[in-house]
């Protein structure tokens, strides 16, 4: 490798987080988690193999870490992984939990780490939330977010997009800030279909309709002070802006320059959703992926589809260089951006009613 493509390769990594997904053992069972899905049994990454991921994206360029699971607060090697982290010099910690074993010892441990955020899934209102991952889950997890509250942790709350939150969602977002008005934000994730899944989410995929109602409101509830992300979903900017509606935050593509994931299998893909692969994790690989031409490939705007599409000027401001990933709504035959946004700009055009 030259030195110029060593160059490109620090700057390309040095805003994006290095994600790890350190075991996929959960206690929960949550029927739309794409960590489970094809995925006959259950891993983790043995924690020397983590130290020396974590090392080797240090000298890549990474200074932030992003550490999931699964459950990453059931896995043994999470405080000593930390302790490495900000050893070596990260900048940044992330943490995913479900919030339901935060006890105020592990609470008070997770408080010695200053540039530590954690983010936290809560589904929605209690009936919603227990629904999808078990009865008596919601007080739990709130008593969970409580606790990274109180002990001045920095938390987001990240909810699953779908057609059943969508009723609830205003009424949601003012429950969440109202009861943890310190809450750095609330991010919704599109629910998606994965490989081999094996429950058929279909029924609860977000329609073109459904994702410009979703627009309207994490706009509204912005402007109303609300601060709500999409989060890796471009296209939400793209259609608020196309609504006359754009205060929804900007957001980063899911595929992009420096985006990497070591799986607990040990594959590395772009991203945790993602079953792309690039091999399995050995010693020097995150270089070795980082220069390749498949990754490289993966990662560059799309050449064959956004060309001829009418909206590909507004899609390059707010960031969409590729086509919506055939995952959005399980129809790929006109790409699930282009049907959004063929529905707003009629919306647009309609005459108004007097």
């Amino acid at each position: 490798m030259n030195s110029r493509t060593g160059e490109s390769i620090n700057q390309s990594v040095g805003e994006e987080s290095l994600g790890i997904e350190v075991t996929t053992h959960c206690n929960s069972t949550c029927a739309h988690c794409f960590a489970r899905a094809g995925i006959p049994e259950r891993s983790s990454l043995p924690v020397d193999l983590v130290m020396k991921i974590i090392a080797e994206g240090y000298n890549m360029g990474y200074r932030r870490v992003h550490l999931t699971g699964g459950e990453p607060l059931l896995w043994e090697g999470l405080f000593e992984t930390l302790d490495h982290a900000f050893d070596l010099g990260y900048e940044a910690v992330s943490l995913n939990t479900n919030g339901t074993v935060l006890m105020n010892d592990v609470v008070d441990r997770l408080a010695y780490y200053d540039c530590l955020s954690i983010s936290v899934s809560l589904q929605g209102p209690e009936e919603l939330h227990d629904l999808v991952r078990g009865e008596g889950s919601y007080e739990q997890t709130l008593k969970g977010i409580e606790k990274i509250h109180d002990a001045g942790i920095s938390c987001v709350i990240f909810a699953t997009a779908c057609k059943s939150l969508l009723p609830d969602l205003p009424q949601f977002a003012s429950d969440i800030y109202e009861r943890f008005p310190h809450t750095k934000g609330l991010t919704l994730i599109q629910l998606i279909r994965v490989t081999n899944d094996i429950f058929d989410l279909s029924k609860d995929l977000l329609t073109p309709n459904d994702f410009l109602q979703l627009v309207r409101m994490v706009s509204l509830l912005n402007l109303c002070g609300m601060k709500t992300y999409v989060l890796n979903n471009p296209l939400a900017c793209v259609a608020s802006r196309l609504l006359k509606m754009p205060w929804i935050p900007l957001s980063h593509p899911l595929y992009r320059a420096g985006s990497l994931f070591v799986m607990a299998n040990r594959d590395i893909t772009l991203a945790h959703s993602s079953r792309d692969r690039f091999g399995k994790y050995r010693p020097g690989m995150i270089e070795k992926v980082l220069s390749s031409c498949e990754y490289r490939n993966a990662i560059a705007p799309d050449g064959s589809i956004c060309p001829k599409c009418t909206y590909q000027k507004q899609c390059r401001e707010n960031g969409m260089i590729r086509p919506s990933e055939w995952f959005r709504d399980m129809h790929p035959e006109v790409p699930y951006c282009k049907r959004v946004l063929d529905r707003a700009a009629a919306e647009i055009a309609q005459p108004s009613v007097q």
